[in-house]
């Protein structure tokens, strides 16, 4: 067999099965056998509009797992049969960002999925990708591979949790229960925040977001966050608020909710221009804190789930076979549908053998 099935991007709403030449690896290199490859909010943003970070045609995917079934020439850490997830930047290691522990931002790296970096660098909804053997990071395998496909969101929603000087026992608003607002809310659950409390427009979300953890939800259409979090916390506000949302309100809203001396998060790619006066912040002390991706967080949340810290049972609400892809993005496209994570089986089961199959 010299050829493998990729999912590939051609544009907006364009996604075609094709027959690519299945790779080799090279010195340093690794090809895993990809299992599962979990859709990603960045995947649908380029599934819906046209945009330079995904210059087509492309593979999309960088949320995946799989087995380790080829291994170049120099490589000891990693072995064959291994259940690996990835840790989508494949960085320079010498310039200053990576060699000051910051790699996720290297200028010279490549990303799975997209084009931003200094190429485009095709991504995970193939049957087999090589890899450097650094940016992968070993499963147990008593952990289930679909877990591991959920490895690399669930890190960004844990740095989100510990970034900003966490406390064990504080007061923490999550803006968004979206995939990553949810993953937060579990990363800050297993770490022992005091109170959690999460707005959205879903009722839907806001349910999971309590069944996950969540203390207080606030729908932001029937009532003012502001006023929900002065309730509970007596007038203060919370000490941090991670925004987990692209909208640009949500930036309003957390300057609005955090107490003076406290912490904003952000975590959701507001893409919008806004305006705010400095003095809002300024003048109440209030730190911004970005938070884009993640590096070696990965490696916890691969520990905490491994150690039942964290259950990601609730998030999985759909598995797809490859085949059946642009159906999966098509249904996180429907309107009112009641997904959250979409997951691909790249390697396929046969209908029937589990719940998940379509």
């Amino acid at each position: 067999m010299n050829e493998m099935k990729a999912l590939v991007y051609h544009g907006p709403g364009k996604l075609a099965l094709e027959g690519w030449d299945i790779p080799h690896p090279k010195k340093g290199e690794v090809r895993v056998r990809i299992q599962y490859s979990a859709i990603c909010g960045s995947d649908l943003g380029a599934y819906q509009n046209a945009s330079n970070r995904f210059r087509p045609p492309l593979i999309l995917g960088h949320e995946f797992s799989g087995i380790v079934d080829e291994i170049g020439e120099g490589v000891d850490s990693l072995a064959l049969g291994q259940h690996v997830c990835g840790n989508p930047p494949i960085y320079c290691g010498t310039c200053w960002y990576c060699t000051h522990g910051h790699y996720n931002i290297c200028p010279n790296r490549l990303s799975l999925g997209n084009t931003v970096g200094i190429d485009k660098c095709n991504g995970t909804f193939r049957e087999y990708i090589v890899l450097p053997a650094y940016t992968l990071v070993p499963l147990p395998e008593s952990m289930n591979l679909l877990y591991g496909s959920m490895m690399e969101p669930l890190a960004v929603g844990y740095h989100a949790a510990q970034n900003g000087s966490f406390t064990p026992g504080e007061t923490v608003t999550v803006i968004g229960a979206g995939p990553i607002g949810l993953m937060t809310i579990l990363s800050l659950k297993a770490l022992g925040a005091g109170h959690i409390i999460c707005s959205d427009l879903s009722e839907a979300r806001l349910e999971l977001a309590g069944r996950l953890g969540a203390h207080t939800l606030v729908n932001i259409e029937k009532e003012k966050l502001e006023d929900a979090v002065k309730k509970v916390t007596d007038g203060l506000g919370s000490d941090r608020t991670i925004i987990c949302t692209d909208a640009a309100d949500s930036f309003y809203q957390a300057i609005e909710v955090t107490r003076s001396c406290g912490n904003v998060v952000l975590v959701g790619m507001i893409q919008k221009k806004i305006e705010f006066c400095p003095m809002d912040i300024f003048g109440r002390d209030i730190n911004i804190i970005s938070n884009y991706t993640f590096t070696d967080e990965i490696y916890e949340a691969v520990e905490m789930v491994s150690q039942g810290k964290i259950d990601l049972e609730p998030m999985i609400t759909s598995i797809y076979s490859l085949e059946h892809g642009k159906d999966a993005f098509d249904a996180l496209l429907t309107p009112g549908n009641a997904e959250v994570k979409i997951i691909l089986d790249i390697q396929g089961r046969k209908k029937g053998e589990d719940k998940w199959v379509r």
